[in-house]
């Protein structure tokens, strides 16, 4: 088997599955500003970034790679900077971050440019600019190997475990066959199975990173002096028949699928291998997909048994549900069924099968759910205070 789908090559050797102009701010002060340049110019994406100031430097310096790091991810193609001007996040260093890669990246500073309608107006035509310079690129056909896939799940019940998690890992496999980097995530919610994990190792110091990881985020939880098993699960995954936080972390295990752990990754930190990697991030939703985007991932797979909506604004999120009556409700929110698992009309094998082709489909062009409604959630990690 030797997949294709239709993707944009860059420069750099990476594959784009969109062409979009990254406006991000770097302040919430700057936010306004950014917004109204995105909302101007189709095909130009809001990286919705409200901090950058009254962080300490550990964050400061964290969020400043990542946001370089959507900079420069494949599916985009130039990025516009908008400062206040005397934030803590030094723009000018985001800025040159952001234009190390191939791709264009411009900075404009409000208290400079003479306020919010200037800012404006010259990003605006900033962001016209570069997609103008990409309008007559033609997808080509791509392999699959070109492919980083973020794996997700949210609002998770009883028939995330029975059907469209095991579907995940089936699709999940079918694209390390393939030689994609895919990349399994959330640390707080893999707490009670991480033994089932860690066997399926590729090495003794993988395996080792890998208990690290969950023990450091299993003592800071418990150094916050609040009951974790409390929130795990969470209100509505008990609504949904989960009843312990290892019972949730069994049904995450699955979305991996069977392939070998070949690296542990820190938050945000590209796929070095092929294969299927596991990332430090929280179980948040909105911060665990911004993590795996910002790693380079250009789609994420991401499922839900009571229904989740959101989306990412530089990357398509396809959405997956094992929940009949979710499927019934939210129907336009979810692009995969498979809760036909459960019904018997359809294998695991075949549910993960469909997942796989639609990924190929989206990587292509077309678009899912989250894409055509337009979500653009977006949220990092914070280690320390705010001040």
């Amino acid at each position: 088997m030797n997949d294709q789908f239709l993707g944009y090559p860059r420069p750099d050797g990476a594959v784009g599955v969109r062409n979009l102009v990254a406006v991000i701010p770097t302040c919430g002060c700057s936010l306004h500003a950014a917004m109204t340049i995105a909302r101007q110019v189709p095909g130009a994406a809001l990286i919705d970034y409200s901090e950058g100031c009254g962080e300490t430097q550990v964050d400061t310096e964290l969020h400043t790679q990542i946001l370089a790091q959507y900079a420069r991810h494949p599916n985009v193609i130039g990025s516009i900077v908008v400062s206040l001007g005397c934030e803590t996040l030094n723009a000018s260093d985001l800025a040159a971050r952001a234009a190390q890669g191939w791709a264009p990246s411009e900075l404009l500073v409000i208290q400079q440019e003479g306020g919010t309608r200037r800012t404006v107006q010259k990003g605006v035509a900033l962001a016209r600019r570069m997609l103008a310079s990409v309008a007559g690129q033609e997808r080509i056909s791509c392999p699959v190997s070109a492919l980083t896939i973020g794996l997700e799940c949210g609002g998770s019940d009883a028939t995330s475990g029975m059907a469209a998690n095991p579907s995940m890992g089936t699709f999940s496999d079918l694209l390390v066959a393939q030689g994609a980097r895919v990349i399994l995530a959330e640390t707080s919610e893999l707490l009670g199975a991480e033994h089932v994990l860690v066997k399926r190792a590729a090495t003794p110091e993988v395996a080792r990173r890998l208990l690290d990881t969950i023990a450091a985020c299993e003592r800071f939880l418990k150094s916050t002096g609040e009951d974790f098993v409390g929130k795990q699960p969470s209100p509505g995954n008990i609504r949904g028949g989960i009843t312990t936080v290892e019972e949730k972390a069994l049904g995450d295990v699955l979305k991996g699928g069977s392939s070998p752990i070949v690296d542990v990754l820190r938050y945000a930190q590209p796929p070095r291998v092929p294969g299927l990697s596991f990332m430090d991030t929280p179980g948040n939703d909105l911060a665990s997909v911004s993590g795996l985007v910002g790693a380079g991932a250009q789609i994420v797979v991401f499922t839900t048994g009571r229904g989740n909506p959101m989306g990412n604004a530089i990357a398509p999120v396809i959405k997956v549900t094992g929940n009949a009556h979710t499927y019934a409700r939210m129907g336009d929110d979810i692009d995969i069924d498979a809760s036909t698992v459960i019904s018997g009309k359809e294998t695991i094998e075949q549910v993960g099968r469909r997942i796989y082709e639609l990924t190929l489909r989206v990587a292509s062009g077309e678009q899912p759910a989250a894409e055509i409604l337009g979500h653009q959630e977006f949220l990092l990690v914070r280690t320390g205070p705010v001040y």
